[in-house]
């Protein structure tokens, strides 16, 4: 009797835990064997014992420790010739902090998009890969070196709105439900297109736990970024909300992915920024974070 193909296993690297449970599931929800570490010491570490070859690292561009171009030459001296190595971020970092990788994805990207990272590697191994619809990216090539690998891989949403499916106990909301649209009127609170292709990947309550993990999470940074205006840490303050963005990006929660971002901008901006205006704009994302819940809650 054939024995089936071991699933493709890939390496999760991020220092943020919500990302990385929030990576695992959906990688394993598309059939990956996932392993994820919190640092790039961890991974080499990891990386250094056996059964442990991974056929793609996701790694988190701005991590405290090693990081960065200096993270990806020691990462492909560790990994097998194959590997591909895929920096990602929700923000897009400088050239330099990326260039020994194969590739960047920017936060949100789908499994769509590591699928067809993979398929552009042109391994042997990307035919262990569940099979699955290609999404467009775009592709821009970086310096000369190894190819194709010296891709540089920007993930842009898809275009078009997911269908609305339900599993479990979760319903995508209608397009014209009104409470999907944010106060501010600037964007709607949840992507619905986002939303709508981890309906169809994962159990309703699953899900559930996700977003409301996700929410938990953003109300906890809050309270710390609270603490960081007071004690006047911008740079602390920019991690919280450069953190609250990816996960909630990946989500789909546009609203706080938006208001994190606004916040992360004007923390890192040399112009001094009161520290009034930072609590106004902490409890606009606190008020987000109210608003999704609610959303998610009407679904039921």
């Amino acid at each position: 009797m054939t024995s089936q193909p071991s699933p493709a296993c890939v390496l999760v690297v991020d220092d943020d835990p919500m990302s990385r449970d929030l990576l695992a599931v959906l990688l394993h929800a598309e059939g990956y064997t996932v392993h994820c570490v919190e640092s790039g010491d961890a991974a080499l570490a990891l990386l250094q014992q056996p059964g442990h070859a991974p056929v793609l690292v996701l790694s988190d561009s701005q991590m405290p420790g090693i990081s960065g171009a200096q993270l990806a030459i020691k990462l492909r001296r560790a990994c097998p010739p194959e590997t591909l190595l895929l920096a990602m971020s929700a923000s897009r970092p400088p050239e330099q902090a990326i260039e020994r990788f194969d590739g960047f994805l920017l936060k949100p990207f789908t499994m769509r998009q590591i699928a067809d990272a993979l398929a552009a590697h042109n391994r042997p191994a990307a035919a262990a890969t569940p099979p699955v619809k290609r999404e467009k990216w775009t592709v821009v090539r970086g310096p000369a070196g190894r190819s194709p690998s010296n891709a540089r891989l920007v993930a842009i949403s898809a275009s078009s709105a997911a269908p609305t499916v339900s599993r479990g106990a979760i319903k995508a909301p209608p397009p014209t439900q009104p409470s999907t649209q944010a106060l501010s009127g600037e964007a709607p609170a949840l992507d619905r297109a986002i939303y709508g292709r981890l309906v169809a990947s994962m159990a309703g309550p699953q899900l559930h736990r996700m977003y409301a993990l996700c929410i938990d999470d953003a109300r906890k940074r809050i309270a710390a970024m609270r603490q960081l205006v007071a004690a006047q840490h911008a740079a602390e303050f920019a991690r919280e909300a450069h953190a609250i963005k990816g996960s909630c990006g990946m989500l789909g929660a546009t609203e706080l992915h938006r208001l994190a971002a606004q916040l992360e901008a004007a923390s890192l901006d040399p112009a001094p920024i009161q520290g009034a205006r930072k609590v106004n704009s902490l409890d606009e994302l606190a008020a987000a974070c109210d608003r999704l819940e609610r959303i998610l809650a009407s679904g039921d």
